[in-house]
């Protein structure tokens, strides 16, 4: 009997202890849009498609933009700006530069703010290529030629 108390102590507490973890799963808010032309988030980034995507507010001044797929595409730097009144409709404001559409505000439904978009953020920042040594230092077999070893 003492065993079977202990084993029904523990699987209530195994459970008790899951609950909380299943609990805590985050809910975002969001936006979704349709963008019917190929656009980009400033002039030096990538393109993306027309299609269906989603906006997420995932912490401040940092949003995730989904695409149709449920892909996470790119990660926004954003900036809330206060405007006068209210917005009658979610819109997504874009600027014409350099022969493409560069999204550069979100107008966001019933709330009297704007989501200025400052660029993206990149989860592994690009480098320039290592310097390669010329032909001549890396052969070995010369000694003219090659690099200077003394012993």
């Amino acid at each position: 009997m003492k065993v079977v108390m202990q084993t029904a102590l523990a699987a209530i507490s195994f459970v008790a202890l899951l609950s909380p973890a299943v609990a805590q799963e985050k809910t975002y808010k969001s936006v979704n849009v349709d963008v019917p032309f190929k656009f980009k988030l400033n002039e030096k980034s990538r393109s993306f498609r027309p299609g269906s995507y989603k906006f997420l507010f995932v912490g401040t001044n940092l949003m995730a933009l989904k695409d149709a797929k449920a892909h996470i595409v790119a990660s926004l730097l954003t900036r809330d700006v206060k405007i006068g009144s209210s917005s009658p409709a979610t819109k997504l404001i874009f600027e014409h530069k350099k022969k493409n559409f560069c999204l550069a505000r979100i107008l966001i439904q019933d709330e009297s703010r704007a989501i200025d978009i400052l660029g993206e953020e990149l989860a592994i920042p690009s480098s320039s290529p290592p310097a390669l040594l010329p032909p001549e230092g890396l052969s070995f077999n010369d000694r003219i030629t090659g690099p200077r070893l003394r012993h």
